[in-house]
């Protein structure tokens, strides 16, 4: 009889190959979102709450993974986003214990912070840009150059801004972001990324403003495979596929992310890319299919390690 306790908690971090690649997927945790019928204003409640009962999700306690993808192009480690970081007063200290560890996760898969050479944001929102410094101020990624666009940098690190917040919450959105990006930007580690930049071999920067100003996504070509990692041009698996015409009520300009959500989806779907979906379910690795007017995910199953055994099984016996 076993003695070990059950779990269904696997490892916070996955790794796959794609293409010539290394890729490795680390959880910086998961976001308690409570019900989503709310973030959408211009759809039905119920329609919401019924769209995610009926793909047996609920719809009182909505949930999103952070996952952070790290990819080894063999001259170069890229990663993209860092999570909400350890900031008692900013990120975790809103969001909660259950977010924050990317860093924890990155060194369980063998990975050291230090090693980054490239982070690739692709917005400056809480979730995916205040990992940068730990609570003091100091850069996690000690020698790692900041990719990022320059209508995001100066849009979220003005602080001017943050008397024209409408709330405390999007008041820190300023301050975080500044608190996160200045000391990269003071030490000279900023690269600013137009559409079309390469920020690193097979890496390329597109436009995709609209969630917030200076939104990117990312293509990962190898050979003759490209992964696309889209930050948050959608947030979760079912409602922002199904319904891609809904506004998401932190859209920093709503018929522009719409817009966006509906051409990289027909980008992803007509190229037959693969997609790294940042706040889909762990790892996030996975396809769309054109379903309707909308799209349903499909995940990608990941090859499992075999368990070691001294037991060699001869072939037709």
């Amino acid at each position: 009889m076993s003695t070990h306790p059950p779990t269904d908690r696997p490892a916070p971090y996955a790794r796959f190959r794609f293409g010539g690649f290394e890729c490795t997927v680390v959880s910086d945790g998961m976001l308690e979102m409570g019900p989503a019928r709310g973030n959408f204003p211009a759809a039905d409640p119920a329609e919401v709450d019924a769209l995610l009962t009926d793909h047996h999700l609920s719809p009182e306690d909505v949930r999103l993974n952070e996952n952070i993808l790290i990819v080894d192009t063999g001259s170069e480690l890229v990663q993209f986003d860092t999570g909400v970081g350890t900031d008692p007063a900013l990120g975790r200290g809103f969001f909660g214990p259950r977010t924050g560890h990317a860093v924890p996760a990155m060194r369980e898969a063998g990975i050291d912070p230090a090693d980054i050479d490239v982070i690739a944001l692709t917005h400056a929102h809480p979730d995916h840009a205040w990992g940068l410094v730990d609570p003091d101020g100091r850069p996690v990624y000690p020698n790692a150059v900041l990719a990022i666009s320059k209508a995001e940098f100066d849009h979220w690190t003005d602080l001017g801004k943050v008397g024209s917040a409408p709330d405390e919450h999007r008041k820190d959105h300023f301050r975080g972001a500044h608190k996160n990006l200045m000391p990269y930007a003071e030490a000279g580690r900023i690269r600013w990324v137009e559409d079309g930049d390469e920020v690193a071999t097979g890496i390329r920067a597109v436009a995709t403003p609209g969630h917030s100003p200076g939104h990117v996504v990312y293509t990962i070509t190898s050979g003759d495979e490209t992964m696309v990692c889209w930050g948050d041009l959608c947030h979760h698996q079912v409602l922002l596929l199904q319904r891609p015409d809904w506004a998401f009520q932190f859209d920093f300009d709503g018929p522009g992310a719409t817009a966006q959500r509906r051409r990289i989806y027909e980008l992803v779907d007509e190229g037959r890319h693969a997609v790294l979906g940042y706040h889909f379910p762990f790892p996030g690795l996975g396809h769309l299919r054109r379903d309707r007017d909308g799209y349903t995910w499909l995940p990608s199953e990941l090859e499992r390690a075999l368990p070691v055994t001294a037991d060699v099984v001869t072939p037709g016996r």
